[in-house]
């Protein structure tokens, strides 16, 4: 039980690191990308602008190495409104003189036809006349405006004269995008190992005490049955004696009858600790399964009779399964004893049993006079009963589904209740490890 929290626990830890993780690495990497596609869609809109190349107030000297006119700072009493350009996007003062430099790009013109008229590749080494006019004339019949074109962020823009398509080269924004991601990636995988070693470590310091306090609580059940058996046997001998001397009346039955009950719930709190012990303390091996759940339907079906039922059965032969028989064969007991007890009068209990792949199905089906719709795994907590079903003659527990369900964890099942209609009850179980006979 105790191995199972601390498993638990780490996978929660590890998860929930995880998921923070990835949410800052992808926020990260969104903005890093938006901020790519941001500047290079820019420089795109600012050289379409300008008829494919550069504004000239970006050169800091032109060819003759002549310094270019830069814009007049505005006079002292100007409004602050009145130095900004009308679009800020095209204030060539917002990036370095060296861009046109450092900048990639290329663009293709075509006329009003559609047809290509000139191509402008003076800023670019890696792409040919021809490789230009294919990406232009591709961008072209795709419709779009912008976008990538492999590693080259592209414009297409109408003009008086036909349209312009410009290219820039993105090559080494994303090529450094891409290697921060892998690096980001490693350090994160770095990280998650060392949370993984971390969290294992620790772990076992914070269940110390509940591991503590789970192996008191058994000694104490433990203890507890061996001290209340004596008295309840005494109890139950003189019961016995006042009858002898008497007879039998309500009283001495009544005394009998609770004798009866306290030491079956006794037996069933130390069946329930043990089961939750690592391994549940038996020896698992295969067994039929198909012989152990008709074997232990038999007694039922009399028992059923007796109050006016009937159990139904339909079981698949030959599965297999690797386990504790005695405890499956405690478990069919404990899912047929219940549904006898509460479902509705003159009621049928289906039971079946089928394989599916590697697992196998065991299911109890009754009819009942008045249940919550949906969920009903809360009927598998310890001493937990309907209101309606605590009554002396159902003489139930509340415990007996709980025993079921530690059965099934301690075979690494699944356990199941659930009603479809609010007037039936169906409780699945799935184990797995089976096999073929």
């Amino acid at each position: 039980m105790i191995k199972g929290l601390r498993r638990k626990f780490t996978i929660v830890a590890m998860c929930s690191t995880f998921a923070v993780l990835a949410i800052i690495m992808g926020i990260f990497h969104i903005v890093s990308y938006l901020r790519i596609t941001k500047n290079a869609d820019h420089l795109t809109e600012m050289i379409a602008d300008n008829g494919g190349e550069f504004p000239e107030p970006f050169l800091g000297e032109d060819r003759a190495g002549k310094p270019q006119p830069r814009p007049k700072p505005a006079p002292k009493d100007s409004k602050q409104e009145d130095i900004k350009p009308e679009n800020k996007k095209d204030d060539p003062n917002r990036m370095s003189p060296e861009t046109p430099y450092e900048t990639r790009y290329f663009s293709v013109s075509f006329d009003a036809n559609g047809s290509v008229s000139s191509s402008e590749l003076g800023n670019v080494a890696a792409i040919s006349d021809v490789t230009a006019v294919n990406y232009a004339n591709e961008i072209k019949e795709s419709g779009r405006q912008k976008g990538f074109k492999g590693t080259y962020r592209y414009r297409l823009e109408e003009t008086d004269t036909g349209s312009l398509a410009v290219f820039v080269d993105c090559h080494n924004e994303l090529e450094s995008f891409w290697s921060n991601a892998l690096i980001m990636l490693c350090v994160s995988a770095v990280g998650l190992l060392a949370v993984f070693v971390l969290v294992t470590a620790f772990s076992d310091m914070v269940f110390r005490p509940v591991a503590k306090s789970d192996q008191k609580q058994k000694r104490f059940i433990t203890d507890v049955s061996h001290e209340i058996k004596t008295p309840l046997t005494i109890i139950d001998a003189n019961a016995e004696v006042i009858e002898m001397e008497n007879g039998e009346s309500a009283w001495t039955k009544s005394i009998r009858n609770q004798v009866r009950r306290l030491t079956a719930l006794t037996q069933q709190m130390v069946t329930l600790s043990r089961l939750y012990e690592e391994n549940g303390g038996v020896q698992k091996e295969y067994f039929s399964l198909s012989d152990v759940v008709e074997e232990s339907m038999q007694p039922f079906e009399a028992l059923a009779k007796k109050d006016g039922k009937r159990i139904s059965s339909k079981l698949e032969k030959g599965i297999y399964i690797f386990g504790a028989e005695k405890s499956i064969s405690q478990l069919v007991g404990l899912l047929l004893d219940n549904a006898v007890k509460y479902s509705s009068p003159d009621s049928v209990i289906e039971l079946s049993l089928m394989r599916k792949g590697k697992k196998a199905y065991l299911k109890v089906y009754n009819p009942v006079e008045k249940l919550p719709k949906g969920n009903l795994d809360i009927l598998f907590e310890r001493f937990y009963t309907m209101d309606d079903s605590r009554n002396s003659k159902s003489s139930g527990s509340g415990i007996g589904l709980s025993i079921a369900r530690a059965i099934v964890v301690s075979h690494r099942g699944k356990i199941t209740a659930r009603s479809m209609d609010g007037k039936s009850i169906e409780v699945a179980v799935e184990l797995s490890q089976t096999r073929q006979g």
